[in-house]
């Protein structure tokens, strides 16, 4: 009782957060932000060390990320690199649960965050687990035909490495019933306060996001469109005719998000819920053995919010099949819940 008093009052708590890219730091953010009074230390690495930035503490641990390569996961470079880290010395050192000791947290909140979970039990604090992640194995729904390695492959460590933590907060631009209503909660996404300020509006560009530069084959077959398209994962460099690269800028891509035609990314779920709650329709080309993916762009063609390809070359003329249905696509999406932050922050009252 003494912890749900403080977390509505003034509490310390450790915010874990999977670094390897920008989703699940954004979301564990826009957490943050609905309860901007308490004091938080961030775990984590790779993008999680932008939070020094913005003012919060920062601890670094290791990162169990996902390599790719051509639009794939890179399995044998993801194993390598998880078995380096956990078959090594003590990843968390005496020194890392040290410093989160002296912290005197009162709350944990994991990110997709693989040690966030075994810290709370060392600590003896409650943790929360917020993504998108664990609609695989907390809620009931009907899995999709085929993918059956790419599934295994994501299910496996999601099961036996993610799933550790005391309450799960699934937050998705789809919703499905919990399997276990007492430990699992589903909501609408959760989004940052940059991303609800702006007011969209369509323009002639077409939006381009990829998680990985290792899609080669994209911006060739792009540059043979009249499309303009503004595009950002591949870092700043020359452009074309019809291509701008845009370098990394949380402001600059909102900007040219809120005032595209639509949007061309890969499967992640941020990316498609913020592309959503502006009203923007999706093609989506997932990353190949990445399971979420997959499931978020089936998901965007099953309700209608847009649609996507598995074939690994990428082809204009599904994009021209594409465009046909905007107008479509756009009255499916403005009939949507795209927005969960209050019912978020309720929820957590409630259990807290």
């Amino acid at each position: 009782m003494m912890q749900a008093e403080g977390f509505f009052n003034l509490a310390r708590i450790i915010v874990g957060v999977m670094g390897d890219a920008y989703g699940h730091l954004s979301q564990a953010l826009a957490l943050a932000e609905l309860a901007p009074q308490h004091e938080y230390l961030f775990l984590g690495a790779g993008t999680v060390r932008e939070v020094v930035k913005m003012g919060f503490s920062f601890l670094e641990i290791p990162l169990l990320g996902t390599f790719y390569a051509n639009n794939k996961v890179d399995i044998a470079a993801t194993i390598r690199n998880g078995s380096k880290i956990l078959l090594g010395r003590n990843p968390l050192d005496k020194r890392i649960i040290d410093q989160i000791e002296r912290f005197s947290p009162c709350l944990a909140i994991t990110a997709y965050e693989y040690f966030t979970s075994i810290i709370a039990k060392k600590l003896g604090i409650r943790c929360i687990s917020l993504d998108n992640q664990h609609f695989l194995n907390k809620l009931r729904f009907e899995m999709p035909r085929g993918q059956m390695p790419s599934r295994f492959f994501y299910a496996l460590p999601l099961r036996l490495m993610f799933s550790k933590a005391d309450h799960y907060f699934i937050n998705s631009f789809f919703q499905f019933p919990p399997r276990d209503s007492e430990t699992t909660d589903v909501f609408p996404p959760l989004l940052r306060k940059d991303l609800m300020d702006i007011r969209p509006a369509d323009g002639e560009h077409v939006f381009v996001y990829q998680t990985s530069p290792t899609f080669s084959k994209l911006i060739p077959e792009l540059e043979k469109s009249r499309n303009r398209y503004t595009v950002y994962g591949y870092g700043e460099k020359p452009g074309s005719k019809n291509i701008i690269f845009r370098p990394p800028s949380r402001a600059g891509l909102l900007k040219d998000l809120a005032s595209c035609r639509y949007v061309i990314s890969n499967g992640g779920h941020n990316l498609i819920s913020e592309a959503l709650f502006l009203g923007k329709p999706i093609f989506s080309y997932p990353i190949h053995m990445a399971y979420e993916q997959f499931f978020n762009a089936h998901m965007v063609r099953n309700l209608k919010y847009g649609d996507y390809t598995l074939e690994v070359l990428p082809r204009i003329s599904h994009l021209a099949r594409f465009e046909e249905k905007l107008a479509e696509y756009r009255g499916s999406i403005s009939t949507g819940d795209f927005c969960g932050n209050e019912q978020i922050a309720t929820k957590l009252k409630e259990k807290l």
